[in-house]
C-alpha cells in the first residue's frame, strides 16, 4: 500500500519534471541560505523577491523571456545595492528599503501598462513547480553547477567577512569582490527560484530550512548539511502531500519546512 502511494506520483512525467527541479533547486537555495541565515539578510532576500516580481513584469512589457528578465533585473539592482552601501553612510537595511520600495511601485506600474488580463503574470506571484519543463531542469542543474563553483571558491572568504569584516580585510580577503559575488548569486539563485514556489514564499526557501538546521547544527559543516537534507526533504514531502491533496506544491514545500523549523525548536 504505502509502496503503491510512493510510486503512483512517479509514474507522471510532470511530477518526475517537479521533483528533479525541487531537488536542484533545493540545492543552491541550500549553500546561499546558510550565509543569509548567519549574516541577517532575510530582508535583502526578500527583497530580491520582489527585484524579480518587477523584471518579470518588464519582461512582459518588452516581450522578453520574463525569468530571464527577473535574473538580469535582480543582478542589476542587487549590485546597485551593494554599490550604494559601500558609497554612501546608509545603513544595508536602509539602502535595502529604498530598493525595495521603488522595485515594488516600479512592478505595479509596469503591470498598468500591460493590456488585458495577464492570467501567467500572476502564476509567477504563487510558483507553478508542476508546469517545470524540461529546459527548466536544465537551467535548475546549471544554476547547481554554478552555485556549487562559486562556493568552492567563496565558502572560506565568505565565513571570514561574516564573522568579521574587518579581520578578514587586514588578512587580505578581497571583501568588496566576494561581496558582490554573493549577492549576484543571491539574486540568482533567488530569480531562478521563483518558477518553483512564487515570488510571495522564495525569501522562505532561503530562511526557513536553514533557520531550522541552525537550531540543531554545532558548527558550520552541521549547519549546511542539515539545511540540504531539510530543503529536499521539504520538496519531496512537500510535492507528495500536494499531489495527493490536490493543492498548490510551493505552499506545501514551504509548509512542510516550517514544521521542520518546528520541530528543530522542539529539538
Amino acid at each position: 500500500m504505502f509502496l503503491d502511494l510512493l510510486v503512483s506520483p512517479l509514474a507522471h512525467p510532470f511530477f518526475l519534471r517537479a521533483l528533479t527541479a525541487g531537488l536542484l533547486l533545493a540545492i543552491a537555495a541550500s549553500f546561499i541560505g546558510v550565509f543569509v541565515v548567519l549574516r541577517k539578510m532575510s530582508f535583502f532576500g526578500d527583497a530580491v523577491g520582489h527585484f524579480a516580481f518587477t523584471g518579470i513584469a518588464l519582461g512582459f512589457l518588452l516581450g522578453f523571456d520574463p525569468i530571464l528578465a527577473a535574473v538580469v533585473f535582480s543582478i542589476l539592482i542587487a549590485i546597485g545595492v551593494g554599490y550604494l552601501e559601500d558609497r554612501t553612510t546608509l545603513s544595508l537595511d536602509t539602502t535595502i528599503g529604498i530598493f525595495f520600495s521603488g522595485a515594488a511601485a516600479l512592478g505595479i506600474f509596469l503591470i498598468g501598462l500591460l493590456r488585458g488580463y495577464r492570467a501567467d503574470l500572476f502564476q509567477y506571484l504563487f510558483g507553478d513547480i508542476l508546469a517545470i519543463t524540461q529546459q527548466d531542469i536544465i537551467v535548475a542543474a546549471l544554476l547547481v553547477v554554478v552555485t556549487l563553483t562559486t562556493m568552492a571558491l567563496a565558502w572560506r572568504p565568505l565565513l571570514q567577512i561574516t564573522f568579521n569584516k574587518d579581520l578578514a580585510r587586514v588578512n587580505g580577503v578581497k571583501v568588496d569582490f566576494w561581496e558582490y559575488a554573493f549577492l549576484v548569486l543571491l539574486a540568482l539563485v533567488t530569480a531562478a527560484s521563483i518558477k518553483t514556489v512564487g515570488i510571495l514564499l522564495v525569501t522562505a526557501l532561503l530562511i526557513v530550512p536553514a533557520a531550522a538546521a541552525k537550531q540543531a547544527a554545532k558548527n558550520i559543516r552541521q549547519l549546511l548539511v542539515f539545511t540540504i537534507i531539510i530543503s529536499l526533504l521539504s520538496v519531496v514531502f512537500g510535492l507528495f502531500g500536494s499531489y495527493y491533496w490536490n493543492t498548490a506544491s510551493g505552499p506545501a514545500i514551504i509548509l512542510v519546512s516550517l514544521l521542520f523549523f518546528v520541530l528543530s525548536l522542539l529539538w
